[in-house]
């Protein structure tokens, strides 16, 4: 999906607020970020912030801004979509 942006604001340790702007859409997110996917994904100095951006760029792709939950647990997210960890350790290592 093009056109969107996303802005990501730490809240807490593996916790961040993601604001989503797709077209005229405004949508706002919890995501939680677990350590062991921080470990799991396996990049230097990995950096939370960027992981929350293009985790949501992620799901932009597989559906609308709207569809996206108010609450993102993205060890859900890694269990649900088999590709997800292999397609954001590439965007981060890009």
């Amino acid at each position: 999906m093009t056109g969107e942006s996303v802005k990501v604001l730490p809240m807490g340790t593996g916790e961040y607020a993601a604001e989503v702007h797709e077209g005229d859409q405004t949508t706002e997110h919890r995501v939680l970020v677990p350590r062991a996917l921080v470990d799991e994904l396996d990049v230097p100095a990995p950096d939370e912030q960027a992981l929350v951006a293009e985790s949501i760029k992620y799901l932009l792709e597989r559906s609308p801004v709207t569809s996206l939950p108010h609450d993102v647990d993205l060890d859900a997210v890694r269990r649900e979509h088999g590709d997800f960890l292999p397609e954001v350790r590439a965007r981060m290592q890009a």
